[in-house]
């Protein structure tokens, strides 16, 4: 400000420059403002119509223009709904706040569309506000944030449950033994409702993060999450049925009737183990996937949640280490060493931790390298694939060609400027379809700072 005209945007690239170069002050200041890229632009309505009907001609000055641009001034209804279909195509998730029926057109265009007020506008809008400014976003995207959150941490409940469940009659099937009815009700509707339920309880973050939480099931930081406990939990369950048979007081499950190899009794040491185990690794999955922070607030703040799991902790407590007689007979448990008791106790407590550290401090960190090897090897297939076709391999150089590009000798995705100098381990890091909008802003001067 202090410099007013001494200090103008390129018209072709919208980069400060100084208007005169002689100024010794004003070039370190234009030079300045370009590298931190602490500046925006502000249009009307007849200059963004004037430019994007000319996009042909300026198609780098209105890209530009969209991701410095931050007032737009003097627009009518068409004009809105242009600009946000305009940030669209770059890749940009837009929110658009109105209060009036010529906003409709363009809270209907965008992905979130916020009325802040209940006349014609709150009926074109998916959202309504009952403030009048516009910190209901705020608000919104911790909601949203929140409930992605949610429903990733519930899928991941439910997958895990599955898997443990499947294991255990996986296990039992060698003997032709499976879980008894009384087990299943008292798993399914005792142990996994409550859970399931009180986990969605948690109220959002008091603040937002830079971070956006994982928008896909499919993602490498959810499926590393996902495939890692299953692991853990299938070791040790595995670990608990070969003990178990270590055992010298061990009996091994025969058939009452030897002419009829599927009568043998569901009750049985190996089926005690493994469901008395079982009941604290569904517990504990509750638990690690229960996310807190940054996008939900602590679980010890959902006291349903709390309440619900210390009672199960409490029964299943009571259960193993305090047997009595009518509940092992409900659910055709069977009766074994204390020492045996607490072993499962130890076991179930150190697969506790290791799904614990996995879950908060390795799968994490582990995702990227991960998914990198998985595409070096994927690369790897699709070279030998090329050499066996009798192709050319320098066309396979890209991790991320398919088939079909190899066939028609095409690329799918987008190729950075420093493709061709990057390494390979570099280039196994590169999304797959990323958002135009990412890749300009890394090319523009100060782009990270702006965003």
């Amino acid at each position: 400000d202090a410099l007013g005209s001494n200090i103008e945007l390129d018209p072709s690239t919208l980069e400060p420059f100084a208007t005169n170069p002689l100024d010794a002050v004003a070039v370190q200041s234009a030079a300045d403002l370009a590298r931190s890229g602490c500046y925006c632009v502000a249009v009307t309505g007849d200059v963004f119509t004037h430019l994007f009907k000319q996009s042909s001609e300026h198609s780098d000055i209105c890209k530009r223009i969209l991701m410095r641009g931050a007032v737009y001034a003097r627009m009518s209804p068409e004009q809105k709904a242009d600009l946000i279909e305009r940030l669209q195509e770059i890749g940009y998730i837009t929110c658009f706040c109105g209060d009036g029926a010529n906003d409709c057109t363009a809270l209907k265009t965008a992905d979130v569309g916020i009325s802040l007020s209940e006349a014609e506008a709150s009926v074109a809008a998916p959202f309504t506000s009952h403030t009048k400014d516009i910190r209901c976003v705020v608000e919104l995207l911790k909601e949203g944030r929140c409930s992605i959150a949610t429903s990733f941490g519930c899928f991941k409940f439910m997958a895990l449950y599955s898997m443990i469940q499947f294991t255990s009659c996986c296990l039992l099937y060698v003997y032709n033994v499976n879980l008894s009815d009384g087990q299943y009700l008292f798993i399914d509707l005792f142990t996994i409702l409550p859970i399931a339920v009180c986990m969605d309880r948690s109220k959002p973050y008091t603040r937002l993060v830079p971070r956006r939480p994982s928008a896909s099931l499919t993602s490498k930081k959810v499926l590393t999450s996902l495939l890692g406990n299953v692991v853990l939990v299938i070791a040790f369950q595995v670990a608990i049925f070969f003990i178990v048979e270590a055992q010298p007081w061990y009996l091994k499950p025969r058939p009452d009737d030897p002419s009829d190899p599927d009568s043998v009794p569901n009750k049985c040491d190996l089926s005690t183990a493994l469901f008395l185990f079982s009941l604290f690794q569904y517990l504990f999955a509750g638990i690690v996937f229960n996310i807190g922070p940054p996008y939900r607030q602590s679980a010890f703040r959902n006291y349903t949640y709390l309440a619900a799991v210390a009672l199960l902790v409490a029964f299943d407590l009571w259960m193993l280490l305090a047997p009595v007689n009518g509940f092992y007979s409900l659910f055709s448990i069977e009766h074994t060493k204390v020492s045996w008791r607490f072993w499962i106790l130890g076991m179930a407590v150190v697969n506790f931790v290791a799904c614990y550290v996995g879950e908060r401090f390795i799968f994490p960190r582990i995702a990227m390298p991960l998914a990198k090897t998985l595409r070096l090897v994927r690369w790897g297939l699709l070279s030998t694939y090329s050499r066996l076709r009798g192709r050319d391999t320098d066309v396979l150089y890209s991790p991320f060609k398919s088939a079909a590009d190899i066939e028609h000798g095409g690329n799918l995705y987008q190729v950075e400027d420093n493709w061709e100098t990057a390494g390979l381990w570099s280039r196994l890091g590169y999304r797959r379809g990323r958002k135009e909008y990412k890749i300009l802003l890394e090319k523009m001067a100060g782009g990270s700072s702006w965003h």
